[in-house]
C-alpha cells in the first residue's frame, strides 16, 4: 500500500481540496439540525390565546446560531410577525448553509476523482511500462487474459476505491466526531440520550468485521473468475473463424457458459454475504433511533412544571432537543455506513491491489545486470589507460619524476593558495583530482539501476569493434522454465557479413527457440551466444536489438498507416528509404497500386492485407532499419516461389555488408544459403551447403526427397539464378 500512498501524494494539492471540503461540508451539514431544533423551539413559544401575546416568560430561552455565534434571547410570548421573522431568520441561515454544502461536495468530489483518476493513469503506464520489460517466460507466465484484466478491470477497482477510500475516510469520522461533540454539549437530555450510542456502534463494528472475513476470500476468486471469462471471450474472439468453420459454436458457448456461470455463483455469494451488511445496519439503526426516542420521552416523565404554561414549554424544549439528538444520531450511524461500505470494499480492492502489484514487482528474468557489470569493468580499464598516458605525460613534463597522488597531496595541503598557483605541478594534481573525481561519479551512475550511463558506455565500445554483424553459437542449450527436456542441446555455429545462414528442420524442432536467443528473447540455460566477440548478456538489451533486424513467424502490423508501419524500423526513415525498402521486399507492386499508397489506413492486426502482403510490409520494416544482422523466422512461407525467388534474390545485394539467418520450412527457400544447419529433436545432426549435406546428412535428404524431386530442384535452381539475373526487381 505504500507505493500507492506514494502516488497518490504526487497530487496532494488535489487531495488537500478534498480533505477540507469534506470537513466543511460534514460541518455545515450538521448545523442544520440545530436550526431546525431552534425553529421547532420558536414554534413552540407561540401561544394558544391571544391576550398572552406580549406576556413575559417564566423561564426566558436562548437560541445560538452556530455560524454567526449570535444569541436571540426570548423573553416573551411572541406575535404572528416575531415569529415569522425568527423562522425566516433561521430558515435563510440553512439555505445558506445548504448552497456551501452544495460547492463543499462539487470541490470534495472533484478533488476525489481527480486523484483517481490519477491514480489509475499511473498504475496503467507501470502496468504497460513492466509488461514492455519482462522476458517471454515472464510474459507466458502471467498470459495475455489476465493482463488484459489486470489492466482494466483490476485498476478500475483499485481507482474507484481510491475515490470512495479519500471521500468516506474523512467524512465518517468527521461526522462522528462533530456529531458527538454537538450531542454531548447539548442541553438535558442530550448527553444522556448518547448512551444509546454507546450500546450500537459496538454492535455494527461487529457485524461489519464479520462480514469482512467472509468476503475477503470471495472477492479474491471473483478476480482470478473474470482472468477465467477473459480467456475463453479472447480464444473465441481470435479463433472465430476455425470456431464456425468446424461448426463448434455451441462447444464455445457451452465453455463460456461454464466460466461465466463460475463467475456469477461467486458474485451471488459475495453478494448474499454483502446483502447482510446493510438490512442489519439498517435495523440498529432504526433500534436506536426508537429507543433515543423512548429513552428521552421516559426522562420527560420526570420534569415538573410550577404551572401548566411552565409544563408544557418545558416539555415543547425537551421534545426539540430530543429530535436534535435523533438526527446526530442518525449522522453517526451514517458515518458508520459510509465505513461500512469502505470496508466491504477492501476484500476486492486489496485483491486488485495484489495482482496489479504481483506484475509491477515481477523482476524479469532477462535483465541488463551484467551489462552492468561489464561497463563498469570496460570504463575501469578506460581509466587505466587514461592514468598511464596522463602519468607517462607528466614523467615528460616534470624530468623523469614518477607522480604521486598522496604525496602532492599532503605537499599542497600545506601551501596557501598562491603558492599552489605558483606551483608548476599544481595543474597536473588538479587535472588527476579531476579524473579521480570523475571516476568515482561514473561509477556510481552505473551502478545505479534508474541510470542509462551503462549503455553509453558500452555503445561507444561497441561500435570500435573490429568485427561486425557476426553472430557465434557456442554449444548453446536451452530449456523452457516449465519443460523437462532441453529445447535445443549443444548448437555451435558461426555466421560471417555478407553470408546466409539458414536453419531447417522438422516442427517443434527447435529452430524459432534458436533464433529467438539472438535478440534475448530468453536467454540460453547453458553455454554463450556471443555478437561480435562479446556475450549478448555483456551488451544493453537495446543496443542488441538496435543492431538486430527481426522478422517473426506470425506477421504484426499495427495500426496506422503502411508508412508508419514501415517507419517503426526507423523512426526517421526517409520516403526513399521506406520505398526502397518496399521493393526489395517485393511490395511496392501492391503498396503503389492502392489509393493512398504509403498513407493507406492498416486496421488492427493488419485485417485489410492478405497474408502474403502481410509478410512483405513486415519484411521491408526490417530492411528499412538496415541492420548487421537480419533474422528471418520462417517469413517467406506464405509467399509463391516466384515471389519468394525476387525476395531472396533483391536480399543479396541489399544485404552484403550484413549476416542473413533464415528459419524455413522450404527447401526451395534456402538452396543458395552459404551454411544450411538441420536440426532434428533439437539437436544439429548436419551443417553445410545444399550439396555438401546431401552427401552427409539423412535428415536433411529426408526433408529435400518429401518436398522436390530431382526435376522440381533443378527447376528452382533455374528460378533462382533468373531472379538473380533480374536482380529481384518486382
Amino acid at each position: 500500500m505504500v507505493k500507492l500512498f506514494k502516488i497518490v501524494g504526487k497530487r496532494w494539492y488535489f487531495l488537500l481540496l478534498a480533505v477540507v471540503a469534506i470537513i466543511c461540508q460534514c460541518w455545515f451539514q450538521l448545523n442544520l439540525p440545530e436550526f431546525m431544533g431552534n425553529i421547532q423551539t420558536i414554534i413552540t413559544y407561540k401561544p394558544n390565546l391571544p391576550e398572552l401575546v406580549g406576556q413575559i416568560l417564566p423561564i426566558p430561552v436562548t437560541l445560538s446560531n452556530p455560524l454567526s455565534n449570535q444569541i436571540v434571547e426570548i423573553t416573551h410570548y411572541l406575535s404572528q410577525d416575531e415569529l415569522i421573522s425568527l423562522i425566516l431568520g433561521q430558515g435563510g441561515w440553512m439555505i445558506l448553509c445548504c448552497v456551501i454544502i452544495l460547492f463543499c461536495a462539487f470541490c470534495q468530489f472533484y478533488g476525489a476523482s481527480t486523484v483517481g483518476a490519477y491514480v489509475g493513469k499511473e498504475l496503467r503506464r507501470e502496468i504497460y511500462s513492466k509488461v514492455n520489460t519482462l522476458s517471454l517466460a515472464d510474459y507466458n507466465k502471467f498470459g495475455t487474459a489476465t493482463l488484459i484484466t489486470r489492466t482494466t478491470n483490476d485498476i478500475e477497482q483499485i481507482k474507484n476505491y481510491v475515490i470512495m477510500f479519500i471521500r468516506m475516510i474523512v467524512m465518517s469520522p468527521t461526522y462522528m466526531i462533530i456529531a458527538l461533540i454537538k450531542t454531548l454539549s447539548l442541553q438535558d437530555p442530550g448527553p444522556k440520550l448518547s448512551i444509546v450510542l454507546a450500546i450500537t456502534i459496538p454492535i455494527i463494528l461487529a457485524i461489519m468485521i464479520i462480514i469482512f472475513v467472509f468476503a475477503m476470500p470471495l472477492f479474491k476468486q471473483m478476480q482470478s473468475r473474470i482472468d477465467d471469462v477473459t480467456v475463453v471471450l479472447r480464444e473465441n474472439l481470435t479463433g472465430i473463424r476455425v470456431i464456425r468453420a468446424y461448426n463448434q459454436q455451441e462447444t464455445e458457448t457451452e465453455k463460456f457458459d461454464k466460466v461465466n456461470t463460475n463467475l456469477k455463483n461467486i458474485i451471488v455469494k459475495s453478494g448474499r454475504i454483502m446483502s447482510v451488511a446493510n438490512p442489519f445496519i439498517q435495523i440498529i439503526f432504526n433500534f436506536a433511533f426508537i429507543c433515543i426516542y423512548a429513552f428521552g420521552f421516559y426522562l420527560l416523565t420526570e420534569i415538573q412544571g410550577s404551572n401548566l404554561n411552565d409544563f408544557t414549554l418545558t416539555i415543547s424544549t425537551q421534545v426539540s432537543i430530543i429530535a436534535v439528538v435523533a438526527q446526530y444520531s442518525m449522522q453517526i450511524m451514517n458515518s458508520f455506513l459510509m465505513l461500512a461500505m469502505i470496508i466491504a470494499m477492501i476484500p476486492q480492492a486489496a485483491a486488485s491491489y495484489k495482482r496489479v502489484y504481483e506484475i509491477i514487482n515481477t523482476k524479469t528474468s532477462i535483465n541488463d545486470r551484467e551489462a552492468r557489470e561489464y561497463a563498469v569493468e570496460q570504463y575501469e580499464l578506460h581509466l587505466q589507460r587514461l592514468e598511464f598516458r596522463f602519468k607517462e605525460i607528466y614523467k615528460e613534463k616534470h624530468n623523469g619524476n614518477v607522480f604521486s597522488y598522496s604525496l602532492l597531496k599532503d605537499k599542497y595541503e600545506k601551501m596557501n593558495e598562491e603558492e599552489k598557483e605558483n606551483d608548476p605541478q599544481y595543474k597536473d594534481f588538479i587535472e588527476y583530482t579531476n579524473i579521480r573525481k570523475d571516476r568515482e561519479n561514473i561509477i556510481k551512475s552505473l551502478k545505479d539501476e534508474t541510470s542509462d550511463e551503462y549503455i553509453n558506455i558500452i555503445g561507444k565500445d561497441f561500435n570500435k569493434l573490429e568485427q561486425h554483424g557476426v553472430i557465434e553459437f557456442k554449444d548453446v542449450t536451452f530449456q523452457y522454465p516449465d519443460a523437462n527436456t532441453p529445447t535445443v542441446m549443444n548448437i555451435s555455429f558461426k555466421t560471417k557479413p555478407g553470408s546466409t545462414t539458414a536453419i531447417i528442420g522438422s516442427t517443434g524442432s527447435g529452430k524459432s527457440t534458436l533464433i529467438n536467443l539472438i535478440p534475448r528473447f530468453y536467454d540460453a540455460t547453458s553455454g554463450q551466444v556471443l555478437f561480435d566477440g562479446v556475450d549478448i548478456k555483456k551488451i544493453p538489451q537495446k543496443i542488441l536489438r538496435d543492431h538486430v533486424g527481426f522478422v517473426p513467424q506470425s506477421a504484426v502490423l499495427f495500426t496506422g498507416t503502411i508508412k508508419e508501419n514501415i517507419c517503426y524500423g526507423k523512426n526517421d526513415a526517409t520516403d526513399e528509404e521506406v520505398k526502397e525498402a518496399l521493393s526489395v521486399a517485393q511490395a511496392s507492386n501492391f503498396v503503389s497500386k492502392l489509393p493512398d499508397q504509403l498513407e493507406t489506413f492498416v486496421s488492427q492486426g493488419g485485417k485489410n492485407f492478405s497474408g502474403g502482403q502481410k509478410q512483405r510490409l513486415s519484411i521491408a520494416r526490417c530492411l528499412v532499419r538496415k541492420p548487421e544482422i537480419y533474422v528471418f523466422d520462417d517469413s517467406f512461407s506464405a509467399l509463391d516461389f516466384k515471389t519468394d525467388a525476387q525476395l531472396r534474390a533483391a536480399l543479396k545485394n541489399y544485404t552484403k555488408d550484413a549476416s542473413v539467418i533464415v528459419v524455413a520450412q522450404r527447401v526451395s527457400s534456402i538452396l543458395d544459403a552459404d551454411n544450411i544447419i538441420v536440426l532434428n529433436e533439437g539437436k544439429c545432426v548436419g551443417q553445410g551447403t545444399h550439396a555438401e549435406l546431401l552427401k552427409t546428412c539423412p535428415v536433411y535428404q529426408d526433408i529435400v526427397r518429401s518436398q522436390l524431386d530431382p526435376e522440381e530442384v533443378e527447376k528452382t535452381i533455374k528460378l533462382n539464378k533468373q531472379a538473380a539475373m533480374e536482380g529481384g526487381n518486382n
